[in-house]
């Protein structure tokens, strides 16, 4: 595994680490069947060559509190018991303030972004592509004829049409949110018991899910969007209440407001690579007000300075 520094840096210089979950009643029967056999399961290897057919680059950035801090890596474990003997699951975790990158056995390339989780099968099948994500990533999908790549996050479906695309699902958002940057995306409820048509969005669109299921399609700057995967964090006049939990997962730390109405103030900055203190003061001066530091946790109180 990579040093400490290693791993606060790109994700190119983690190292795979692969956990075994406990074996479940389904997992053993198909380990006593491969015994009979004498055929062992095949292992996964992130190092598999890229596939020469066309790469289609698609972004998927799903923003889903409950990814837990891993002591500082990313983990990948293999998950038996949520898995078919056909299909079993694999599942990468990053902790807060790091990322990871991997390719998933179709050869798609994958940038997972901090304090998220991804499930894949570590094999794909004769039929579509799925994969499930809480948090953020970006995805360079490898596009397949026949054969769609499928996110879903949240409440939202999003299917790569030939393009890149990112989704926002937190459970602290109001409501799910599609930003395409190119290309098409097709946009649905992921509850099936909705019974509204799905949208196509264009480039520069945004789409997102009314209290009735149904995708409601607005104009969209996408530049924010894809910062992080530059190593940026990004906010143009944003409602601090919603910036808050953005910068709890950068940053590792817990930001607190001494008084709720400070939640209104706006907020427009930049973050790209600063230590963290230098990020603090640029924050507190950006809005005008005094922060008062603890161990894990950051307060902000109407005024200026430190303390």
């Amino acid at each position: 595994m990579a040093s400490a520094p290693s791993n606060r840096r790109c994700v190119e210089l983690l190292t795979e680490s692969i956990v075994a979950s406990p074996l479940g009643p389904r997992a053993a029967v198909w380990e006593s069947i491969e015994r009979e056999l004498g055929t062992p399961r095949k292992s996964f290897s992130l190092g598999q060559e890229r596939r020469r057919s066309s790469l289609v680059r698609v972004a998927a950035l799903v923003l889903v509190a409950g990814a837990g801090a891993l002591g500082g890596r990313a983990l990948f474990r293999a998950e038996p018991e949520l898995a078919t003997p056909v299909s079993p699951m694999r599942v990468v975790t990053t902790p807060p303030g790091q990322r990871a990158s991997f390719r998933l056995p179709d050869g798609t390339s994958v940038m997972l972004g901090v304090a998220s989780t991804l499930r894949h099968p570590m094999s794909f099948g004769v039929g579509g592509r799925e994969v499930h994500l809480e948090g953020e990533a970006y995805f360079e999908v490898v596009h397949q004829d026949g054969r769609p790549f499928v996110v879903r996050a949240g409440d939202v479906i999003a299917e790569e049409l030939g393009t890149e695309f990112i989704v926002r699902a937190y459970p602290e958002d109001r409501q799910a949110r599609v930003v395409v940057r190119e290309g098409q995306v097709a946009v649905r409820a992921a509850d099936s018991s909705v019974a509204t048509a799905g949208r196509v969005l264009l480039p520069g669109q945004s789409g997102r899910l009314d209290t009735d299921g149904r995708p409601v399609v607005e104009s969209a700057d996408t530049s924010a969007y894809f910062a992080w995967t530059e190593g940026r964090l990004v906010f143009d006049d944003i409602p601090l209440r919603d910036a808050l939990p953005q910068l709890s997962r950068w940053f590792d730390l817990e930001f607190l407001l001494a008084d709720s109405a400070l939640g209104q103030m706006s907020l427009t900055a930049t973050f790209k690579n600063q230590p963290t203190a230098d990020a603090l003061d640029l924050l507190a001066a950006s809005l005008g007000m005094r922060q008062v530091r603890g161990s894990r946790t950051v307060t902000f109180y109407p005024g200026t300075g430190i303390r």
